[in-house]
């Protein structure tokens, strides 16, 4: 018997220097960022979390505490939209973090939103604002766009995340969390020999994926904004918008519901909450089946959020001009500085109440941006 507990120790003394050994070499191949300023999903795939979800759930560690913070959520229209780099510099006074996820519906935003306030407390949560983009293409039912063949049916891009490192575990009714919201940082350091072997594969095999997937090599920002979206490419974008929302022209209330919650409970907790109507080019409204029943669902929404005190909307729909979109919902980068502009100058009167255009502004009301 203590010969075999003696063999066990030495094994796993062994066990324990391959992992320190592993941990080191990881970190001499990918040193730990030292980029200041705020989080920024469109920077994930030049990190060793690869992927938005992932650098959302696992890099929400690097939050700082303590510091007043704007925290941009949305679909890929915001990630282009809303970028970190050109809003920071215009509210030099808080940290800008962008952690909007590509293919997010409602359901996908309100997940991050309770992980980032999980690991807050009760101050931090009072300093922080979320701005959340919308537009008609996120409130497409859970049960279709989370049933792809690659996922547990139901599990969002921010689940697979969850359960792919033991943080969390399934259950019956729901997510179950194993790691300790304030142990987050720790668990993060013990899985990096991991997260590193998973960005060097990616990134060795991107060209032979992206060969056999068919992918386009992604654009310039030159071409992007050169671009002219051709009959061709609006009749196909109509074609995959009725594939995604599974209708023939009406929305269902589901995600309109899940977002009045998610507000009120963001609410709830301390933080406000800035609502963005995000435009999509002019073509674009007026062929879509689904802009109707979006803006009459949208209307309700904001009578029922009418009186809470910490929440704000912003109309921009106002800049729809068919020229200022690479394809039917993405702001060319040349247009993007007008849209950090816009939703800066709004921000700064959010939660000062000397601020002109406040009350105005609260309450599920349009907002009046300050002169």
């Amino acid at each position: 018997m203590r010969a075999i507990l003696k063999q066990g120790l030495y094994v796993l003394i062994a066990l324990g220097g391959i992992y320190a050994a592993l941990l080191a070499i990881s970190s001499a191949l990918v040193p730990q960022s030292n980029r200041g300023g705020g989080l920024d999903t469109s920077l994930a795939g030049d990190t060793i979390f690869a992927t938005e979800p992932k650098y959302v759930f696992l890099n929400r560690a690097a939050l700082k505490p303590g510091v007043p913070r704007i925290v941009f959520v949305g679909a890929s229209n915001s990630v282009v939209g809303f970028k970190q780099r050109e809003v920071q510099p215009l509210l030099s006074d808080v940290e800008v973090d962008n952690l909007s996820v590509g293919g997010s519906n409602i359901t996908q935003i309100g997940q991050i939103i309770d992980l980032v306030q999980d690991l807050q407390d009760s101050a931090a949560r009072r300093r922080t604002t979320f701005v959340i983009g919308m537009w008609y293409g996120m409130f497409t039912q859970d049960s279709f766009r989370w049933a792809t063949p690659d996922r547990h049916k139901g599990d969002t891009d921010i689940d697979i995340e969850r359960y792919r490192y033991g943080f969390y575990r399934r259950s019956e009714t729901g997510p179950k969390q194993i790691l300790p919201s304030d142990d987050l940082q720790l668990g993060v350091t013990l899985i990096r020999p991991c997260l590193v072997f998973d960005a060097l594969s990616r990134l060795a095999t991107k060209a032979l994926r992206d060969r056999l997937s068919g992918r386009p090599p992604s654009r310039t920002d030159a071409e992007r904004n050169a671009s002219i979206v051709s009959e061709a490419d609006k009749n196909a974008a109509m074609n995959y918008w009725r594939g995604q929302m599974h209708s023939d022209g009406t929305i269902d209330e589901e995600q309109f519901s899940v977002l009045r919650n998610l507000i009120g409970r963001a609410a709830a907790r301390g933080s406000r909450v800035v609502l963005v109507d995000l435009p999509i080019p002019r073509w674009h409204m007026e062929l879509s089946p689904f802009y109707p029943s979006y803006l009459m669902h949208k209307k309700d929404l904001l009578s029922a959020l009418e009186g809470n005190d910490k929440f704000t909307y912003l109309e921009m729909a106002d800049q729809d001009s068919d020229l200022d979109f690479s394809d039917e919902v993405h702001p060319k980068p040349r247009v993007t500085g007008q849209w950090a502009a816009r939703i800066a100058a709004l921000i700064r009167t959010v939660g000062d109440d000397r601020a002109p255009g406040l009350r105005q502004a609260r309450g599920g009301s349009l907002a009046r941006e300050p002169p």
